[in-house]
């Protein structure tokens, strides 16, 4: 021991006697935290920045004309919700022309299409269901840059679903909007009995729904069981997957039956607003007879402002169930003939202190109720009947279409995959939506009759809407971070100072001798010689260790949980990847540092510093553990993210072990080869070139 210090005392006196030797030692002491540094700064946040890689979005939709005049274009409204949104670069040049060429040109990473028919397949399903083209167009460029293509892809795929959740609000506010008018509808004037009833078909509508679906998705499961078989045999694929799609047909009638309650309910809902209306309308009649003491008039007004209400409420309740966007046709007429009366109903309720003007006003109530309204409901009934016949056609023809499409069976595969995920999310709120329901019936029925009424209106009541954002987004999930970092550049941070402490060691070893000056110390064994000049690599490499860890913390702010522990994991990573490299270089010369390169290429692109071992090459998930990179990358992940157990000790044990491969290199494996390497150093000496 005394041998190896007086190797070391020498060493570091050498070097303190000469400044142009000092000066060396503090740059190769600084110069690998320079690179871990300057890479980690580099990543400190490249997510928060997406809102500078721009994606052009232009529309060559020209929208759709109502029959009333009214033009819609669903693209303004998109455009709309994008230009607010800064997590992109959204840009809107003049024409899809343009767009196109800027993707080309590189002026932008991508570029999203609205195609002429993306509004009305949105307003006409049965047109939308046998359209081969598609309503959005995606362009990218993958030449600019290996990550903007994944980002651009992931603004794309969040624009589409935000247009999907849309139309899922609308379904799901259909259904929970129907059980919350059934509670505004309750009144003195219909018993408990006729609610239950009403609740009862709507349930009974909701099980329609589950069946169908259930009944689909037995269907689907033979549709995806025949498209897996075309992958093995093409020529038997088109029978299999067209004989499901036919059995998938048979779904239709039953989606008749789910209709005529649908249809019940409508033609309920007509009816009760035409016998409010006769109420109020009786009501106001006796208001015009002569005689009447005030008293008398103060009563009657009271009863017919009370039923104006009721009315105006039935109304209201009715119209709410069709979204305003709908460019229907049938519906645009319906919430047109709803709109007047509500309007009719607000100008009776104002007029009821003039008598005179009040037949009038429900003489046009009247023939707007018995007329436009009855002709509207029949109307959309008509139109969904026409939406089922245009179907059928197409269910018939879709064994042929699937005969002839087999190069796209992988991604006919994926479309009915993501029907089936959407209709799993619409069935399983329909069932709770039905026990909900169940829960409600069985309740009320177990009251007395004179307590009935109270309890359907409070176990009834909510907020429809929200009830819709809430199952519109059950996809949506709550992220609760086990272990937090504090940017995405302090979570590189393990794998550069890791890789900026190898790098340290290669550049000691390339300025360095590794070998101890035997005319100094002519007595030394070759153990002793390489345990002291080992020492002055050790102190080089701590000093290593530490700048980088110290600028991580308080240059970069990677805000370690366990600072020292941070530091310590480097420490011992500092000593195991110092001394491998010492030993591979003493003992192999510039061989050893060629070995050292080759190690350090392979851990940097296997040792799942940045991506996940799982997705990368499967050789690498084979031999990675196998190096030292992964054990100290991960003692690192302990000490800054938070402790697991006993991880952090079973890391840095696991890296202790190649310490110990570098004194079995450094003090047995070299000795055979002292010879050899003499020899080799001798001849390359000799070219006057190596």
């Amino acid at each position: 021991m005394r041998t190896v210090l007086s190797i070391f005392k020498s060493d570091i006196g050498s070097l303190s006697r000469r400044f142009f030797a000092l000066a060396i030692i503090v740059a190769i002491s600084v110069l690998p935290a320079l690179y871990a540094w300057v890479n980690i700064y580099a990543n400190g946040n490249p997510y928060a920045n997406t809102g500078e890689i721009e994606i052009a979005v232009a529309s060559l939709d020209p929208g759709l004309d109502l029959e009333d005049g009214t033009h819609i274009n669903m693209t303004d409204e998109v455009f709309e919700d994008l230009k607010t949104n800064d997590k992109i670069g959204w840009r809107f040049p003049d024409t899809a022309e343009e767009a196109v060429e800027g993707v080309k040109s590189g002026r932008y990473y991508a570029a999203v299409i609205f195609e002429d028919n993306f509004t009305y397949n949105m307003y006409h399903f049965e047109h939308a269901l046998i359209d081969e083209k598609a309503p959005l167009t995606y362009y990218e460029n993958q030449k600019s840059n290996a990550i903007a293509p994944k980002i651009t892809e992931t603004a794309a795929a969040n624009l589409q679903q935000s247009i999907k959740t849309t139309y899922l609000e609308t379904v799901f506010g259909f259904i929970f909007d129907e059980t919350n008018e059934i509670a505004s509808d309750l009144s003195d004037d219909e018993t408990a009995d006729d609610t239950i009833a009403r609740l009862k078909d709507l349930r009974d509508t909701l099980k329609a729904y589950d069946s169908a679906i259930s009944s689909f998705m037995d269907k689907g499961s033979s549709i995806h069981s025949g498209i897996k078989d075309a992958k093995k045999r093409l020529s038997n694929a088109g029978n299999s997957a067209s004989e499901s799609a036919s059995a998938a047909g048979s779904d239709l009638e039953k989606a008749r039956n789910t209709l005529e309650i649908l249809k019940k309910i409508l033609m309920n809902r007509e009816a009760r607003i035409e016998k409010e209306r006769a109420k109020l309308e009786k009501t106001i009649s006796k208001l015009k007879a002569k005689g009447l003491t005030e008293a008398e008039k103060d009563a009657l007004n009271k009863q017919a402002y009370k039923q104006a209400n009721v009315l105006k409420s039935d109304l209201e309740g009715l119209l709410a169930l069709f979204p305003e966007s709908n460019d229907s046709v049938a519906i645009t007429a319906l919430r047109a003939v709803l709109s007047a009366m509500i309007s009719d109903v607000d100008t009776l309720t104002n007029a009821f202190s003039d008598p005179t003007a009040l037949p009038a006003i429900m003489e046009e109530l009247k023939k707007l109720s018995q007329t436009s309204l009855s002709d509207s409901v029949d109307s959309l009934i008509n139109t969904i009947d026409r939406t089922v016949d245009l179907m059928e056609p197409l269910m018939s023809s879709m064994s042929s279409m699937l005969s002839g499409i087999s190069p796209v069976l992988d991604s006919t595969d994926g479309t009915v995959a993501e029907l089936d995920s959407s209709l799993l999310q619409m069935q399983k709120v329909f069932r709770m939506a039905i026990d909900k329901l169940d829960n409600i019936i069985d309740r009320v029925e177990a009251v007395s009759e004179g307590d009935r009424l109270a309890l359907l209106i409070d176990l009834l009541g909510g907020d429809p809407e929200a009830y819709a954002k809430f199952f519109s987004s059950l996809v949506e999930v709550d992220v609760e971070e086990v272990y937090s970092v504090a940017s995405y550049g302090a979570a590189m941070a393990p794998f550069y100072s890791v890789l900026a402490i190898w790098v340290g060691g290669v550049i000691l070893v390339s300025i360095l001798k590794t070998h101890t000056d035997r005319k100094k110390f002519p007595d030394a064994t070759e153990t002793q010689a390489f345990f002291g000049r080992f020492m002055l690599f050790f102190l080089i490499g701590q000093l290593q260790a530490a700048v980088i860890v110290a600028g991580d913390i308080f240059l970069l702010d990677c805000r370690p949980v366990h600072p020292w522990l941070m530091w310590l994991s480097a420490a011992v990573t500092s000593f195991v990847f110092v001394l491998l490299i010492y030993a591979l270089t003493i003992s192999f010369g510039d061989i050893g540092k060629a070995i050292v390169v080759v190690i350090m290429v392979l851990q940097i692109a296997g040792s799942s510093g940045s991506y996940p071992i799982e997705i990368l090459p499967p050789v690498f998930g084979k031999i990675y553990k196998f190096f030292p990179f992964p054990h100290a990358i991960n003692a690192m992940r302990e000490a800054l993210c938070g402790m697991y157990r006993h991880d952090f000790i079973l890391y840095l044990a696991y890296l202790l072990i190649f310490a110990v491969i570098g004194l079995a290199v450094g003090l047995f494996i070299r000795r055979p080869f002292l010879g050899m390497n003499r020899f080799v150093s001798e001849k390359l000496e000799e070219t006057e070139v190596l």
